[in-house]
Formats: C-alpha cells, sequence, structure tokens
C-alpha cells in the first residue's frame, strides 16, 4: 500500500458504529493517553498517545503552551497564535474534506506500518 494523505474514523470492531467515547489518561513525564471506546457497546476501539492537545478553544490551548516559552513582544506572540489557530482550522476541514471524498479502508494499523 503507498500511503497517501488519508483520513478515516475510527469503527468499532464489534459492532462498525463510529460514536466512540474517548477516555484521557493524564500522567506526570508522560504523553497523555487516549482511550477509545464503543459509545454503543462499550468495546475497546484503540489507544493513542499525545504529545500535544488542543481543546475546542485553541487560543487557550496555545497560550498554555506559550506559558513556557518567551516571545521578544505581544505583536510576535498574537502573530503566532493566530497561526496556529489557522493551522488548526485549516488541518480539521481538510481531515473532513478527505472522509467525505474517500473514506480509508484500511486500519490504522496498516496505514501506520506502510506495509504493501
Amino acid at each position: 500500500m503507498t500511503l497517501v494523505e488519508v483520513s478515516k474514523r475510527e469503527h468499532c470492531p464489534a459492532c462498525d458504529a463510529t460514536q466512540v467515547s474517548n477516555f484521557v489518561h493524564v500522567r506526570p513525564g508522560s504523553d497523555v493517553e487516549v482511550y477509545v471506546a464503543c459509545a454503543a457497546c462499550k468495546t475497546f476501539v484503540a489507544r493513542f498517545s499525545l504529545r500535544a492537545y488542543t481543546c475546542e478553544d485553541p487560543y487557550r490551548s496555545y497560550l498554555r503552551f506559550m506559558r513556557r516559552r518567551r516571545m521578544s513582544s505581544g505583536a510576535a506572540a498574537h502573530k503566532k497564535a493566530d497561526e496556529y489557530v489557522k493551522e488548526l482550522w485549516d488541518g480539521y476541514a481538510r481531515v473532513k474534506e478527505v472522509v467525505q471524498a474517500r473514506e480509508e479502508e484500511h486500519s490504522v494499523e496498516e496505514l501506520l506500518d506502510g506495509d504493501d
């Protein structure tokens, strides 16, 4: 399989539903772990790790991230925040567009492995 840009919704392996619940697990010094369960039948679907997290308020997420860094000016920080938010919403729109055009049928594991 030659990997190109793909997007897919998680599907329950037991009932094929796409409605899921995410359980976010945070431990100091570790990447955030997200456990995914089927909202319909409660079956375990997946687990993944995050290095960064953005909530529904991307400016707040960006400011939390920037607390640990210094910027030379408020204008530079504001510009970076605007770029961050634009990139987030552009990426989100692109993922939805790709899924609508043709949702990937391979499993996430197959996509990550990149095997033919």
